[in-house]
């Protein structure tokens, strides 16, 4: 019986063990990209969650003189015409006009409970225009919310009120 040996040159060991190292060093690599590609795709995700944010806040500061919201532009830039927010309320094309996740329009002073429809008018607390289940925190600003009072020949009542958006949420 014979024995035979396999003899190696130091050449090929070199080659096998350099061979070795690359590979490892690609896996190493590897591994390192990926955790930092994670990394940065949740500062990412978070970036573009501000970025809504942001939008709705700036959103909520210009409803109130919006075409949609606005009770007279020559007499008060800042007042909502509640009749008209009530009425919006119940048209469903405008629940993606604002790219908004959440709208809502509150009275703050005199406070009332209770959400706005057409029965309760004007004696409720909050009109919902865009309503969610689930939402980040929404940007506020205060407003005017003014409605025309037919009692005692007519005239303008102003309540003090708020407005709330939060933006649409990144998934």
């Amino acid at each position: 019986m014979k024995i035979y040996y396999v003899s190696y040159s130091r050449g090929q060991l070199k080659i096998q063990q350099m061979a070795f190292v690359l590979v490892v060093l690609i896996i190493f690599f590897a591994i390192v990209s990926l955790i930092y590609f994670s990394i940065s795709l949740k500062g990412l995700r978070q970036g573009a969650q501000n970025l809504e944010d942001d939008k709705a806040k700036e959103l909520v500061r210009k409803l109130s003189s919006s075409p949609e919201f606005v009770w007279n532009l020559n007499e008060c830039s800042n007042c909502i015409d509640l009749d008209k927010v009530l009425l919006l309320r119940e048209r469903k094309s405008y629940k993606e006009f604002w790219g908004l996740d959440f709208l809502q329009i509150e009275k703050v002073y005199p406070s009332e409970n209770g959400e706005c429809d057409k029965a309760n008018y004007p004696n409720c607390g909050s009109i919902t225009i865009i309503p969610a289940e689930e939402f980040g925190s929404p940007a506020s600003a205060f407003v005017s919310l003014c409605i025309w009072e037919r009692e005692k020949g007519g005239y303008v009542k102003c309540e003090l009120g708020r407005i709330y958006a939060s933006g649409k949420g990144i998934k």
